[in-house]
């Protein structure tokens, strides 16, 4: 259990970073896409697929207002969301 919930609070720290460089550089459209979603409103599965629907959107839609390290962190907290939702599976 305590794993699960260092997993969790590793996601959210890096996806709490995205959000707050987005915020620094006025970046609205990522921004739209993930504060529907975030923070999350159930740790069960659901939760988790509903965030990876809009981390999946900022991805395809929003690619090239990305910096290199926000694409890369972007792309880490895709897979670990992935891992997530099947584990809870």
């Amino acid at each position: 259990m305590k794993l699960m919930m260092n997993e969790n609070h590793a996601i959210c720290t890096k996806l709490e970073r995205l959000i707050d460089e987005w915020c620094e550089r006025r970046c609205l459209k990522p921004l739209f896409y993930i504060l529907r979603d975030y923070p999350l409103c159930s740790e069960l599965v659901h939760g988790w697929v509903v965030l990876l629907e809009s981390l999946n959107a900022i991805k395809n839609f929003c690619h090239h207002e990305l910096t290199l390290s926000e694409r890369e962190l972007l792309l880490e907290i895709i897979d670990s969301t992935k891992r997530k939702i099947q584990e809870c599976k």
